[in-house]
């Protein structure tokens, strides 16, 4: 549960306006000669693999979706912990750490040539304070388009995919213990409907090096929900009425690049805005939150097995932020392709 201070409209103006100009910014990368994409792709020059052994980044998908009789399995294991928070004026504050361990795993399996579905299990563990909770997250569906395919190593154009997401509520978000301090919340009792675009290409840069970036950009629509007693947006035993989550616009830009045949870097640069969350109803404590803007990296180091199995571990990390807590994110996840 997040308490934050009161809106900055004019400073969430700006910050709306430099995430458009990231994408933007990503958008004029895919205009220069790069190349394409990762284990789920086919090529047929790569030195006798059908492609370069990547397995990262650790945010944004690839652009490519699963072919029918074949399916990825990805588990995660994630590491937060909040270490304070950014008011409406991007300073940081002290607060309790708060920790939260997390398990989930990304199961994507393709059903035609250009669909595959996605869904990402997820449960969780929280402690601050001496108070400690665990419980089963929200259950994100993914329905995957593949728009735009690149197959050889010197198409002009990335691949691109089309994202339809939601995100089953089935993590609990109202009803909350005051003792238990927030940690017994793990959903937010909306659908999130997302309409969300990844493309990937990759660079030759010489030998068996390769260079491959990655633009990915989506939108959410908060949808009304009940509340009832305490919730992740506030209130209080007596709260009662429906509140209304604030939309989110997101942009990552990532890169990989190999050292070798096993060993490569990846990095995310990741934007987050979020609209301010309403409330009507009645209850003797303020209901709803401020909107909210957050920059973040997640730099990793991936040891790819074989062109079918990797091992990524990194860092994400918040870099600046409005209304937001500052964390650090240890993230592991081991990804194969069936």
């Amino acid at each position: 549960m997040r308490w934050a201070p009161k809106d900055a409209h004019q400073n969430s103006q700006k910050m709306a306006a430099r995430g458009i100009c990231l994408l933007l910014l990503g958008f004029i990368i895919f205009s220069l000669p790069l190349l394409a994409d990762e284990e789920e792709t086919h090529y047929t020059d790569f030195e006798g693999y059908k492609s370069p052994w990547f397995t990262g980044p650790l945010i944004a998908p690839s652009g490519y979706t699963v072919k029918p009789g074949h399916f990825t399995l990805q588990p995660y294991f994630d590491a937060f912990v909040n270490v304070g928070a950014f008011n409406s004026d991007w300073k940081v504050h002290s607060v309790p750490n708060f920790y939260n361990i997390n398990l989930r795993t990304r199961f994507k399996t393709g059903i035609t040539s250009w669909l595959d579905v996605q869904i990402i299990p997820q449960t969780g563990f929280k402690e601050t304070q001496g108070k400690s909770s665990a419980g089963f997250a929200d259950l994100p569906l993914n329905f995957n388009i593949q728009l735009l395919y690149s197959n050889k190593i010197d198409d002009p154009w990335p691949a691109i995919r089309l994202i339809l997401r939601t995100s089953i509520p089935c993590g609990k978000y109202q009803r909350l213990s005051l003792s238990k301090l927030g940690t017994d919340a793990f959903g937010t009792g909306s659908w999130y409907p997302e309409l969300a675009i990844v493309s990937s290409k990759l660079w030759r840069v010489g030998g068996h090096h390769y260079f491959e970036a990655r633009v990915y950009t989506g939108y959410r629509v908060g949808t009304p929900t009940s509340l009832k007693g305490l919730s992740i947006y506030g209130g209080d035993p007596t709260t009662r009425g429906t509140a209304y989550p604030g939309n989110i616009y997101f942009a990552d830009i990532a890169i990989q690049y190999n050292f070798s045949l096993n060993w490569a870097f990846a990095c995310d640069m990741y934007y987050r805005h979020q609209n301010r969350s309403r409330f009507s109803g009645r209850t003797a404590n303020p209901v709803g939150l401020p909107s909210s803007e957050q920059f973040s990296l997640a730099p990793a180091i991936e040891y790819n097995f074989s062109e079918n199995l990797g091992l990524i571990g990194g860092i994400w990390f918040s870099a600046a932020g409005r209304n937001t807590p500052q964390f650090i994110n240890g993230m592991l996840s081991l990804n194969a392709y069936f």
